[in-house]
C-alpha cells in the first residue's frame, strides 16, 4: 500500500478561514430560515383572542350613546318583534330640554329614588331586594336602576340570567362614568314603553294626551310614569280615563314623593290629588288631606320635606304602600 499523503496546516488552513466566507457567515446560513414557534406560545395567543373577544362582547358598547343612535327591538301585539332606530335626531326622538321637567322628576319618583345619588347600581336597594326576596321565597322585587334599564334596552335582551345582569351591571358603571345625569334620563325616558306599541315620550304625550312632551302636567307625568313598570297591563287605566284603586294609590304614591323631593309645592300636591283621576279627585282624596293637617312636609315645610325625602319607600317596590291585588290593575 502506498504511503497517505500529509496533510498540512497549508493544505486546510483553519486559521486562515475568511470571515465572509458562504460556510462560515451565520447570518447567510439562517437566511429565510422561521424559528419554530412552540404549542405553549400558540395556545397563549389564541386564549388572549379569546378572552378580547369575549370582554369586547361582555361589555355594551356604550360610548354609542354619546355619538349617536342605536338600534333596539321593539314588540307589539300588532307587529310582532320590529327593530327601530333610536337616538337623537330620530323620528321620535325628544331633547331633554323639550321635555316637561314634571315628567321627568315623576319617572325618578317612580322608578329610581335614588337616582341622582347613585353610580350606576343602587346597592342600597340591591341589598333590600334580596333580603325581601329572601323572605318571600320568591322574586317579589327588583332594583335595576334607570341607568341599568337604558342599558338593558339599548344593547341586551330581556330574559332573566345571571349573565345578562352582570353585563348590565358592567354597562351602567360604564355610562355613569361617561354620561351626565340628565343625558342619561333623556335616553330612559325615550327609549321607555308606556303601553303596547307606545315607545318613547313623544308618542306617549300624543296619544294619552293630545299634547306636546313639553306640555305635560303634573298629573299628566305621573300617569305616564306609573305605567312603565308594566305597561302592557298597567295602561288599562289610562287608555280608559278611570284608574282603579290599585292606580289611584300608585298615582298618589308619586305625586307624594314628588312632594316630599321638593319636586312640586303642597298647593300642586293637593291639586293633583283633586283631579289625579282625569280630573276627578282620586277617591281618598279626603284622607289625603286628612295626612296633610299632620306632616309638616306636606303642609309646606321645606326641611321637612328634606328629612323625609326617600324615607318612605315601599315594601315591594312597585309605588305604592298597600300590597297589591292580584290581577288589579291601574
Amino acid at each position: 500500500m502506498g504511503s497517505r499523503p500529509e496533510i498540512t496546516r497549508k493544505e486546510f488552513p483553519l486559521n486562515e478561514i475568511q470571515p465572509n466566507s458562504e460556510a462560515t457567515n451565520l447570518d447567510s446560513v439562517m437566511d429565510g430560515i422561521k424559528p419554530r414557534v412552540s404549542r405553549p406560545v400558540r395556545i397563549k395567543w389564541v386564549i388572549l383572542a379569546l378572552l378580547a373577544a369575549f370582554v369586547l362582547w361582555f361589555i355594551p358598547w356604550v360610548p354609542r350613546l354619546l355619538v349617536g343612535s342605536v338600534t333596539v327591538k321593539q314588540w307589539t301585539k300588532k307587529k310582532g318583534m320590529t327593530y327601530v332606530v333610536v337616538g337623537p335626531g330620530e323620528a321620535g326622538w325628544v331633547d331633554k330640554k323639550q321635555i316637561s321637567r314634571h315628567l321627568l322628576n315623576a319617572v325618578v319618583v317612580a322608578e329610581d329614588g335614588r337616582f341622582y345619588q347613585h353610580h350606576g347600581l343602587d346597592f342600597q336597594e340591591i341589598e333590600k331586594s334580596i333580603e325581601l326576596n329572601r323572605q318571600k321565597k320568591r322574586y317579589v322585587r327588583g332594583a335595576s336602576t334607570i341607568t341599568q334599564q337604558v342599558i338593558k334596552m339599548a344593547f341586551l335582551s330581556r330574559e332573566k340570567t345571571i349573565i345578562r345582569k352582570a353585563r348590565e351591571a358592567t354597562g351602567a358603571l360604564l355610562l355613569e362614568a361617561i354620561m351626565p345625569k340628565d343625558d342619561i334620563l333623556e335616553w330612559y325616558v325615550n327609549l321607555a314603553e308606556y303601553g303596547d306599541g307606545i315607545y318613547g315620550i313623544k308618542a306617549a304625550a300624543e296619544k294619552y294626551f293630545g299634547t306636546k312632551a313639553s306640555l305635560l302636567t303634573i298629573e299628566q307625568a305621573a300617569h305616564l310614569a306609573l305605567v312603565i313598570p308594566s305597561p302592557n297591563s298597567w295602561s288599562a287605566g289610562l287608555r280608559k280615563r278611570d284608574l282603579t284603586s290599585f292606580g289611584e294609590r300608585r298615582f298618589a304614591k308619586i305625586v307624594l314623593n314628588m312632594r316630599r323631593n321638593g319636586y312640586i309645592t303642597q298647593q300642586q300636591w293637593l291639586q293633583a290629588l283633586a283631579t289625579g283621576n282625569f280630573g276627578r279627585p282620586l277617591a281618598s282624596y279626603e284622607a289625603y288631606l286628612a295626612e296633610a293637617n299632620k306632616d309638616q312636609c306636606l303642609k309646606g315645610d321645606a326641611e321637612a320635606c328634606a328629612r323625609e325625602a326617600g324615607t318612605a319607600e315601599d315594601e315591594d317596590g312597585d309605588g305604592i304602600d298597600e300590597p297589591e291585588v292580584q290581577g288589579e290593575q291601574p
